[in-house]
């Protein structure tokens, strides 16, 4: 990639490039964390235990805060000229996610200001930013799509993302092992279709999540939550991700002209939007509010089952990294059946840590 300015010009590999975008968004996310940290609990700046949560002591929850600067300072450093137009938008969405989600972690607020602000954010990378679906690649029939119902489906696939990303972040590492996982896809898929500037900013990403993960899973002195920033952050990133997938997608090697784009996508965040949609539908059919929390998400099943936030958590990443595959292996069945096999391997993967409860309970 070339860098440009009336006084210099500068060349440096692809390769290279991603190197040193990762080295330092890892490094700013790395060195943030326990400074906030140490200010958070100062300040009793802290998420306590409660009903439904699955910690016990009172720890700082503004990992967002770093992950935030590692994303924004290495985007616009190493992106490149070639993303200004759709950069600069961005950057306002992930400013208005950030102040937001800091607001809330900070001092709660209803869910009707975050859908708010959400939207806002979003409104401003479909309609400026022009950062919207273009192709359904032959889903239900439907190919190119056009310029209003493009903004609705892409609202909501943001909508769905940004807020299941911030559902799934209910035990150690899980939202953020789930962020490095589906952004190192992403940039592999960028790479092969010669989407350097996105390639760069998903492999940013992944960094600054693998630095938080290590405090969040492994640290004992400085461990740390993503909290609402964070969560909301990796979504709308995620979510742009996905929309650039599906646009771009068709030009890749990886598929047969884009055919299985949409159930490939699927597969890839299967683990925020089924398990989101799964209790979302439970809640419902209980008569309650799809909005009332509880720990009936696969992970508070996991994690009752198998008493440890790490275990929880790498079953569902190899779970989710399965699907991958299987979906890839599998890819030209078409789109339709490749999507409901990927259902239906959720839903019978996702009973499994209720059989085994069951059982362990009535062997008892």
């Amino acid at each position: 990639m070339i860098f440009n300015t009336e006084f210099y010009e500068v060349f440096l590999p692809p390769n290279y490039l991603i190197g040193i975008a990762c080295l330092v968004s890892f490094i700013i996310t790395l060195i943030s964390i326990p400074s906030i940290v140490r200010v958070s609990t100062i300040k009793n700046l802290v998420a306590r235990p409660n009903g439904r949560a699955s910690h016990i002591n009172p720890t700082p929850n503004l990992g967002g805060v770093a992950i935030f600067a590692g994303v924004i300072i290495s985007s616009v450093l190493f992106t490149g000229i070639t993303t200004a137009h759709e950069l600069k938008y961005i950057i306002a969405a992930m400013l208005i996610i950030f102040f937001f989600g800091l607001k809330d972690d900070l001092h709660p607020i209803t869910a009707y200001k975050k859908f708010i602000g959400q939207s806002i954010a979003i409104l401003f990378i479909l309609i400026p930013g022009d950062l919207h679906l273009n192709f359904l690649h032959g889903l239900i029939g439907i190919n190119e799509i056009s310029y209003f119902p493009s903004l609705i489906i892409s609202y909501v696939l943001f909508l769905a993302l940004i807020n299941s990303f911030n559902l799934i972040d209910g035990i150690d590492g899980l939202a953020s092992g789930i962020g490095i996982l589906t952004s190192v896809f992403f940039g592999i898929v960028f790479m092969m279709v010669n989407q350097l500037a996105y390639a760069i900013m998903s492999f940013i990403l992944a960094s600054s999540l693998l630095a938080f993960f290590y405090f969040n899973v492994f640290s004992k002195k400085n461990k740390i939550f993503l909290g609402d920033t964070g969560a909301m952050l990796a979504g709308l990133i995620l979510a742009i991700f996905a929309v650039r997938f599906l646009n771009v997608e068709a030009n890749s090697l990886f598929f047969k002209q884009g055919q299985s784009a949409p159930a490939i996508l699927l597969a890839v965040l299967i683990v925020p939007l089924f398990d989101t949609a799964r209790v979302f539908i439970l809640r419902i059919v209980r008569g309650k509010s799809p909005f009332e929390a509880d720990r009936n998400h696969i992970h508070h099943r996991l994690l009752s089952l198998t008493g440890s936030h790490i275990k929880a958590t790498f079953i569902i990443l190899l779970v989710n990294v399965l699907m991958v595959t299987i979906a890839l292996i599998i890819r030209n069945v078409g789109t339709e059946l490749l999507i409901g096999i990927i259902l239906a391997m959720a839903m019978a993967l996702s009973y499994i840590p209720v059989y085994l409860k069951n059982r362990k309970t009535d062997t008892l």
